[in-house]
C-alpha cells in the first residue's frame, strides 16, 4: 500500500509541475499550432507598401513577429485567423516569415522590394459618384492602406484628396479602412474631378492613383450639373486615295470638345493600327491630311480630352473603318 501511495504521489506531483510550467510559460501550449502561408498581395513593392498576408492559425497562439528576408516588420496586424496586414519595412527582398509560440511559416514565393512594384494603389469605383460637402463616398480598390496598424492601433487608409487636391478628406470612422475600401467624407472645398488617393508616396503611377471617373459636387442650388462625359464622334473619308478627311463634332454642341482636337489617321499593317499621319482638327472640327497611297484600311482617331477648366470630359472616338484600294 505504501508503494503504491509513493507513485501516486510521483504522479501528482508530476501533473502540479506540467500545470505550473504551462502556466509559467515555460512549455508551449498543446493548443499552440503552427501558421502557414499561402499567398500573399501585393508580391512586390517599396517600403511603406502594406502586404495582405493570406494563410492559417495566424491567432492560435497570435503570430508575435512578421520579416520580409530576414528584415522585421516593425508593424502588423492579425485581421484574422486568415489575414494578416503588414506594412513593409527597409529594403529586403525574400520570403515572408510569420511566427508563432509554435513555430514559422515560411512563404511559397519571395517579396520583391521595388518601387512602385505592384504595390501602387488602383481605384475601381466611386459610391456615389457625386455629391455635396459631408457625403460619404465608399472608394474600392486593391493596395488602398498606407499603414498596416498593429495589435493596438487601426490601420490608416490612403489619403484621399478631391480636386482641386488643397486637402486631404476625413475618414468615416476608424477600423473601416481596408486594403480594398476606404470611406471618407467629401469635404467642404470639393470640387468637380477625378479623386486621388496616395498610400507609400503621393506620385502618380508610383504611390498615388487618380480614379477613371469624376466625381461631381452638385451646384449650391440644387441643380443637377451637366454630364461631365461628353459623346464625341469622328467621320473618315477618303479623297482619290491621297487625302484623308472627315470631321469631329459633339452631339449636344460643346463645341471645344470638337475644336483644336489632335487627329491620328491610323492603317491597319500586320493586325494592327498604324499611325501613318496626325492632325489637328479646326475651329469647326473639320480636319484634312494628305496620307500615302497605299491600299488597306483606315480610320481616325480623336483622343479623350478634359477641357482646360478640368470640369468636362471628350470621349474618345473612332471613326468608321475606310477601306482604301
Amino acid at each position: 500500500m505504501a508503494l503504491i501511495k509513493r507513485h501516486l504521489g510521483r504522479r501528482v506531483a508530476a501533473v502540479g509541475v506540467a500545470a505550473a510550467s504551462v502556466v509559467l510559460g515555460l512549455h508551449t501550449p498543446a493548443f499552440a499550432v503552427p501558421p502557414t502561408i499561402t499567398s500573399f498581395s501585393p508580391t512586390s513593392g517599396p517600403a511603406g507598401c502594406v502586404v495582405v498576408i493570406t494563410g492559417t492559425n495566424f491567432d492560435n497562439p497570435d503570430v508575435s513577429s512578421v520579416d520580409v528576408g530576414g528584415t522585421p516588420v516593425t508593424a502588423f496586424k492579425i485581421v484574422s485567423a486568415t489575414k494578416i496586414w503588414a506594412t513593409v519595412a527597409g529594403t529586403t527582398s525574400g520570403t515572408i516569415h510569420v511566427t508563432n509560440a509554435s513555430d514559422t511559416a515560411n512563404s511559397p514565393t519571395a517579396f520583391t522590394n521595388t518601387n512602385p512594384g505592384a504595390c501602387s494603389p488602383a481605384i475601381t469605383s466611386l459610391t456615389p459618384c457625386g455629391g455635396s460637402a459631408g457625403t460619404v463616398v465608399e472608394i474600392t480598390g486593391t493596395n488602398l492602406l498606407k499603414y498596416s496598424g498593429t495589435t493596438t492601433t487601426a490601420a490608416v487608409g490612403g489619403d484621399v484628396r478631391f480636386a482641386p487636391y488643397s486637402a486631404t478628406a476625413t475618414h468615416t470612422v476608424p477600423n473601416v479602412d481596408t486594403s480594398t475600401s476606404l470611406s471618407v467624407l467629401v469635404p467642404s472645398d470639393a470640387a468637380d474631378g477625378p479623386i486621388r488617393v496616395s498610400t507609400f508616396n503621393d506620385v502618380v503611377g508610383e504611390g498615388a492613383v487618380l480614379s477613371g471617373t469624376f466625381f461631381q459636387v452638385p451646384p449650391p442650388d440644387g441643380c443637377h450639373p451637366f454630364s461631365v462625359e461628353h459623346a464625341r464622334s469622328v467621320t473618315l473619308s477618303l479623297r482619290k486615295h491621297l487625302v484623308a478627311r472627315g470631321v469631329v463634332s459633339v452631339g449636344d454642341g460643346f463645341t471645344d470638345c470638337a475644336a483644336s482636337v489632335p487627329v491620328k489617321v491610323q492603317r491597319r499593317v500586320s493586325g494592327r493600327w498604324t499611325t501613318v499621319r496626325t492632325t489637328t482638327s479646326s475651329s469647326s472640327g473639320s480636319y484634312r491630311r494628305r496620307i500615302p497611297d497605299r491600299p488597306g484600311k483606315y480610320r481616325a482617331r480623336a483622343p479623350r480630352v478634359v477641357l482646360s477648366d478640368g470640369t468636362d470630359i471628350c470621349l474618345r472616338a473612332t471613326s468608321p473603318v475606310r477601306r482604301n484600294t
